[in-house]
């Protein structure tokens, strides 16, 4: 009997054309000389889908463009073999501006908000996914929302896959993470400033980040992750909690690097990889993607080369100690 290959779902509502501009001495209110420039297909969902791909697995996005100048997206996915269906808007897809300068590595991002989507699409865009779920190993609901969309989809979304007995992964800021925490998502991966944001107070040390990633797991959640840049991450469940520290490296540009760890647990909760082996491809993703410059995402090979040095550690369930 003929089994349909199961494949990673990301859902990307509000897909960026990211445009990175490498500026020696960027000065705020002069004149300032580019020395280099290059645009990528970007927004959280998107850059799930393109880390997914590479390190091997068979995904799709689902999501909206604007008709105006969403080609480059259509094009980028098609050529990295990401299969897509889009809602085409009117409008344009928005814009983002990355400038990079060299030496320090400082970023200064200007991000636009994009088109605006229409009630039906919302109803449309629900309907899509749901058609998809049959075939979906994991579905990724990742990134920002754009205006039109309610702050419940990402609520109503994961909903729909726990009635289908679909795993979801979840990474969104402020209120569509809030809203959707009740729903009971498989897995969610705020950073350190998202989970500081959600629970309305400043975490230091990786104890503290523990216990704030155990605090969100008691609102509804199966798995939390709480990523902190450099100094690691933390995943916490019902009954254990691990810590991840990455390996040093040079950073290059840190955008990408936590859509990168969420491709990470996709890909692993894909193929049943326990949870520790999964920080652990995940945090060496996302470690992949910090070393490169402007918007470009890991390959698997740099994965594959990072995975030995990331350091997981069992902690205690109250977040304090340690044990290999």
């Amino acid at each position: 009997m003929h089994q349909t290959l199961k494949i990673i779902t990301a859902v990307a509502l509000n897909p960026a054309i990211d445009r990175t501009l490498v500026v020696p001495g960027f000065t705020a209110g002069a004149t300032n000389r580019v020395a280099a420039a290059r645009v990528d297909p970007g927004g959280k969902g998107i850059n799930v889908a393109r880390v997914a791909t590479a390190l091997g697995a068979h995904v799709q996005v689902l999501g909206y463009l604007g008709e105006e100048n969403g080609e480059l997206i259509l094009k980028s996915l098609t050529q990295a073999g990401v299969d897509h269906r889009f809602l085409m808007v009117p409008g344009e897809t928005r814009v983002n501006f990355k400038i990079v300068e060299p030496g320090s590595g400082r970023l200064t991002e200007l991000n636009e908000s994009g088109f605006t989507v229409a009630e039906r699409q919302v109803r449309e865009l629900i309907d899509l996914v749901a058609q998809r779920l049959p075939e979906t190993a994991v579905l990724v609901l990742a990134g920002s929302l754009p205006a039109g969309v309610p702050v419940t989809v990402y609520r109503d979304l994961v909903a729909l896959a726990r009635k289908a007995g679909v795993p979801t992964i979840l990474d969104a800021d402020g209120e569509p993470m809030r809203a959707a925490l009740a729903a009971r998502p498989t897995l969610i991966k705020p950073n350190l400033a998202e989970t500081e944001r959600l629970l309305g107070r400043r975490l230091e040390g990786p104890g503290a980040v523990l216990r704030g990633a155990r605090e969100l797991l008691a609102q509804g959640p199966e798995v939390v992750v709480v990523s902190s840049g450099a100094d690691g991450a933390a995943l916490v469940t019902a009954g254990r909690s691990w810590w991840a520290t990455p390996p040093d490296i040079q950073t290059g540009s840190t955008v990408g690097a936590g859509d990168s760890m969420v491709a990470g647990f996709a890909v692993a909760l894909s193929r049943g990889l326990p949870l520790p082996d999964a920080l652990r491809l995940a945090t060496a993703a996302g470690t992949a993607t910090a070393g490169l410059d402007g918007t470009q995402v890991c390959n698997a090979a740099a994965v594959e080369a990072l995975l030995p040095r990331v350091r997981v550690t069992e902690s205690s369930a109250e977040g304090g100690g340690e044990a290999n």
